[in-house]
């Protein structure tokens, strides 16, 4: 099992994306869209996906540094707050604004930081 932490796998493919779109509850903030689905029965690992669209970023550089930053927030909120994370039994994080031309101005704080604004967020709307 290919995976960031025992505690995650990617989801792959174009129609489990929709599906996580369509079933899940939706929170934006400045830079990201969510879609979470709440974890009701309880399910180990969690599943997520996460999208960096070409046109908010030409060069796959920046858009795998992204992604990468992304990853690494994930496992810091692993970490250190599971809770949250398991909240959830799939989610989606989607890019939603423009991103900087040079990869060494995407920021891990500022990465991190909407990540967990994010998760702040769907933790209040599923209650």
């Amino acid at each position: 099992m290919n995976s960031l932490t025992p505690l995650m796998v990617p989801i792959k493919g174009h129609d489990s994306f929709k599906r996580v779109l369509a079933k899940g509850i939706i929170v934006r903030t400045d830079n990201f869209l969510g879609s979470f689905v709440p974890n009701t029965r309880k399910i180990e690992p969690v599943c997520f996906g996460i999208s960096i669209p070409k046109r908010h970023a030409k060069k796959a550089v920046v858009r795998n540094r992204t992604k990468r930053l992304v990853k690494e927030s994930l496992i810091s909120l692993a970490q250190n707050e599971k809770e949250k994370l398991l909240t959830f039994e799939e989610f989606v994080l989607i890019r939603t604004v423009k991103l900087p031309s040079h990869p060494k101005l995407v920021r891990l704080d500022d990465v991190k930081s909407e990540i967990y604004a994010l998760f702040g967020k769907a933790m209040m709307r599923i209650g």
